[in-house]
């Protein structure tokens, strides 16, 4: 799915709050100018700083509504806001979408914590992660340790990994179906083939490879959710439900 080149990891934090009352917005109609200038200038998260209002408006406006097609953003924000959905659901959802967006956090997720998980590796030294990031997009050790900590501020949420002294601790972790289930759907709206989404890194952002993706697949396709099946290169992969009443499927 498509992303962009920017990096928010020098102020990002766990925004899962903000999220789900901009998405109450979306259900309420307003479009995204409407909503990142009642941000700037009616502060609902409670900030004295301008520039900081204006930088997490944009932030949060440019990856969470500008960031999904009117069909896409219109499930998304009722995931978001329901009351049925899990909230660890909601954050798994958050940090796909934020993979997605943010070309430092996909990174270090896709070149650091995906590859290291998947060799049962219990830990990740933080200098060696802060070397990658010198190394590939340039920033100075200082900036790139900072961002490391605020990757860490999302992921120990998520119970995908957490800062340890010098180390960086790798967690056991299998996202909700619920969770699997809504990317997937995401996938079929935006209209990817299905040997294509079988390659798409989108699950890998919640650290499913291969064989874990067909586990999933396989149990969805039984729960009559998905139709599911393969034979050698041939992949028929289809929703079985229509994307607008995804929602109220994952709610139960």
């Amino acid at each position: 799915m498509p992303s962009n080149s920017k990096t928010h990891l020098n102020r990002a934090f766990d925004h899962l709050d903000e999220v789900i009352y901009i998405m109450g917005e979306v259900i309420k109609g307003r479009n995204a100018e409407e909503i990142r200038k009642h941000l700037v200038e009616d502060d609902p998260f409670g900030s004295d700083s301008l520039d900081y209002r204006q930088t997490i408006a944009n932030w949060l406006i440019g990856d969470y509504v500008k960031g999904f097609s009117p069909e896409a953003l219109d499930v998304f924000a009722r995931l978001m806001t329901s009351d049925r959905i899990e909230t660890r659901t909601k954050r798994e959802l958050l940090f796909w979408k934020n993979c997605e967006r943010d070309s430092l956090v996909r990174a270090i997720t896709l070149e650091q914590i995906y590859p290291a998980y998947h060799r049962a590796e219990a830990f990740l030294m933080r200098e060696d992660v802060v070397g990658f990031i010198v190394k590939k997009i340039g920033f100075t050790e200082y900036m790139s340790n900072k961002r490391i900590t605020n990757y860490l501020s999302i992921t120990s949420k998520l119970g995908i990994a957490e800062s340890n002294g010098k180390n960086i601790d790798l967690r056991y972790f299998r996202p909700k179906r619920e969770s699997v289930t809504a990317v997937l759907y995401f996938l079929f709206n935006s209209k990817l083939s299905p040997s294509a989404i079988l390659r798409a890194d989108d699950f890998k952002y919640l650290l499913l490879d291969e064989r874990d993706l067909l586990s999933y697949l396989a149990d969805l396709d039984t729960s009559g959710l998905i139709e599911f099946a393969m034979a050698g290169n041939v992949v028929r992969l289809e929703p079985k439900i229509a994307f607008e009443v995804l929602p109220d499927a994952l709610a139960g």
